[in-house]
């Protein structure tokens, strides 16, 4: 009955472990290669004041969002503490532009227009240095986009509509009309709603003769892109905004520079304004061949340790150095598979301190054959015979197992949750490779010692046999 069991439950480990790696390389899954691999750009965020949970949270979400219509190809964006946020942009080429458009708050808000003042003004008022969501219910003066410092100045009543309301940003090409780059927007419900509302006061006031106040002011990070007075029906037409009406669809542009410029301002008014200002307070540059470099010389590193422990095992315990081999190699095909899929399904990435937990790990794995072959000498050497000392010793060899196990995995959870940055991977690789090391001993290692004793050509072959290796002799 025993054999048949161990039977099973090897055919089921190699299966497992032939299956998994064939699965991977047939759908051309690999993992995922963290930025001191892949080599790249890594950004810390720094939350100006205070933020809330919930507003950091959102405010990864928007950043991962700009990433990805970035394109670039397997990014990872993380919250670190309660006011950092974490950004790796592997094998990224443009990185300046990257880290522009991720950290820029893009706070679009829609005012209307109370006051101007001159450039040649006796008494100009101070520039309003709040720019972002802390200032929408505050009159405000800001700077024309367009102009200098001494350019003329608006002086704004508190915003009527934010960015929250554009439902679609889409840059346009010049035309004849237009003869630089524009970003088209086009309002949700809310915002049709409103913009409606809005225009229909502001063609009431230009009606009673208030040209200036009935101008309304696209502001965009704390200058002003725009300030249009409504225009009367006589002026244009069928589509000129009447008094009571105002206009019932919430479309405009802002007019920008070159395509570029263009592109990146309807990217990030379509992922949404940044709810809190980002300063950078960290940032790491990872040149590709450097990330090359670490990746061999972690690949080598574990090569080489995998190496001499299988010259080890096979010279010191013989045939149950092969059993070492066997359970080595599933070891690895199930390590990789689970690495693969994590990163195609979660987006893991694999840092070097994750190289080295895995490298880590092929020592921990070792450990385990050697205090289930040790146990079984200490049943041999008590007087049993080698298919009673198998029976018996490979059970309380993994009781120990499973219990030094516990004890590694335990230590890679608290690491995993209590660390930050790379130190997560290597807990992260650790704490997986002990949950391999436990099912590897259980189904294949008991399995293989087992029926390896069982026969009495391969348990009993001179120089290289289980009984010598057991010092059982001939």
């Amino acid at each position: 009955m025993k054999t048949t069991r161990y039977k099973v439950y090897l055919a089921l480990a190699f299966v497992v472990g032939i299956g998994s790696i064939v699965a991977v390389f047939a759908t051309d899954t690999h993992p995922r290669l963290g930025l001191d691999l892949e080599g790249g750009t890594g950004v810390i965020l720094t939350a100006q004041g205070r933020a809330r949970p919930d507003v950091l949270e959102r405010t990864v979400d928007i950043i991962r969002r700009r990433i990805d219509a970035l394109g670039v190809a397997e990014p990872e964006v993380s919250q670190q503490g309660d006011r950092n946020i974490l950004v790796q942009l592997p094998g990224v080429e443009n990185d300046e532009r990257a880290r522009e458009l991720i950290g820029s708050t893009a706070q679009l808000t829609f005012r209307q227009v109370e006051e101007l003042i001159p450039p040649g003004a006796k008494e100009r008022p101070p520039v309003t240095k709040a720019t972002g969501s802390e200032a929408n219910n505050d009159e405000v003066v800001y700077r024309s986009a367009q102009a200098g410092e001494q350019g003329t100045l608006y002086r704004l009543m508190p915003a009527v509509l934010t960015g929250d309301i554009v439902a679609r940003a889409e840059a346009v090409p010049p035309d004849a009309q237009n003869t630089t780059w524009s970003v088209s927007i086009e309002m949700n419900d809310e915002g049709n709603r409103t913009w409606g509302e809005f225009t229909s006061k502001l063609a009431c006031l230009r009606d009673k003769g208030e040209t200036i106040k009935s101008q309304v002011a696209i502001v965009l990070d704390g200058a002003v892109e725009s300030a249009a007075g409504m225009q009367t029906p006589g002026e244009a037409g069928s589509t000129g905004v009447v008094c009571g009406e105002g206009i019932d669809q919430g479309n405009t542009s802002i007019t920008v520079g070159d395509q570029e410029e263009a592109r990146d301002l309807a990217l990030v008014l379509k992922t949404g304004a940044l709810p809190i200002t980002l300063v950078e307070s960290e940032v790491q540059k990872v040149s590709p061949t450097l990330g090359r470099d670490s990746l061999d010389a972690g690949v080598n590193a574990g090569l080489l340790g995998l190496g001499l422990v299988i010259v080890y095992m096979l010279i010191y315990y013989r045939s149950l150095g092969v059993v070492v081999v066997g359970g080595l190699a599933i070891f690895t095909a199930i390590i990789y598979s689970v690495m693969s899929l994590l990163g195609a399904a979660a987006g893991l990435s694999l840092s070097l301190a994750g190289v080295a937990g895995i490298i880590v790990s092929v020592g921990v794995t070792a450990d385990s054959y050697i205090v289930a072959f040790e146990r079984l000498k200490d049943e041999v050497h008590s007087g049993r015979s080698m298919r009673a000392a198998v029976d018996r010793g490979m059970v309380r060899a993994f009781s120990t197992i499973l219990v030094a196990d516990f004890v590694t995995g335990a230590a890679a959870v608290i690491l995993f949750f209590l660390a930050v940055g790379p130190v997560r991977g290597f807990a992260l690789t650790l704490g997986l490779a002990t949950l391999a090391d436990v099912l590897v001993a259980y189904f294949y290692t008991r399995s293989a010692v087992s029926l390896l004793a069982q026969s009495k050509r391969l348990s009993g072959t001179r120089w290289f046999g289980m009984r010598q290796a057991l010092g059982l002799g001939s």
